[in-house]
């Protein structure tokens, strides 16, 4: 049953992007620049809640009232299963962008549409890389858009939270905007790492109060601390 569902699935996966992403490219033509990103943005918010309902996977949430508006953020968040990506389009608000791994963006068509979306692009094994998604995402906080990045750098190959890179809380001391921890539990049993089959197991996603990072403004690394013990506490 959980094969079948499974199949059902990454068949609905494929046959709803393309269509919806089809549907979005036409009515993009009739908006202005800055409303495409959100078009596309918001056209993955819906792709995202569909694909979890089709699932059947519970997500429990609490925080909500935590996110503010109006203020650009950088969320934060643990990277425990695939899935990962699906609820937390689901759950924020649309007007964020993904910081995610740059060989998403040479798969065909795929890559295409993240760029659409406004995510950025980041190689980690390069000074370049590092530098290039440090650009963008310090345009795209200057234009009030938030950030989302997963600071283990990948997702957990056994669902326990892993050591924080230093780049989210340099990101935020160096553009002065506040830091809101995400902690995700569960998602690591419906698809472990290196498996293709679902398994619909509830997930919990809590939202943290938005932290200033200004009192570690000369240590990003005890900043690093400071988030990792929150996350964990919040697991």
């Amino acid at each position: 049953m959980k094969f079948l569902r499974t199949i059902f699935l990454f068949f609905t996966v494929f046959l709803t992007f393309f269509v919806g992403t089809g549907i979005t490219l036409f009515s993009s033509f009739f908006t202005s620049s800055p409303k495409k990103r959100k078009t596309f943005q918001r056209s993955a918010a819906i792709w995202s809640r569909l694909l979890i309902w089709l699932s059947g996977v519970p997500v429990h949430v609490t925080g909500r009232e935590n996110i503010p508006r109006g203020e650009p953020l950088i969320f934060v968040s643990n990277h425990q299963g695939a899935i990962d990506i699906l609820i937390l389009l689901a759950v924020l608000p649309v007007g964020f962008r993904f910081i995610i791994k740059e060989e998403l963006f040479k798969i065909p068509f795929f890559g295409w549409y993240l760029r659409r979306c406004g995510y950025i692009p980041v190689d980690r094994g390069t000074r370049k890389g590092a530098l290039n998604m440090f650009l963008m995402s310090r345009e795209a906080l200057a234009s009030k858009d938030s950030i989302l990045i997963f600071p283990e750098g990948t997702r957990s190959p056994d669902g326990t939270l892993k050591e924080f890179k230093r780049g989210s809380m340099l990101l935020a001391i160096k553009n002065k905007v506040r830091v809101l921890p995400i902690a995700i539990s569960g998602s690591f049993e419906i698809m472990p790492k290196h498996s293709m089959v679902i398994h619909s197991v509830p997930v919990t996603l809590k939202i943290g109060k938005p932290i200033s990072l200004e009192e570690y403004g000369k240590d990003p690394d005890r900043a690093n601390e400071e988030v990792y013990r929150i996350i964990e506490s919040m697991l």
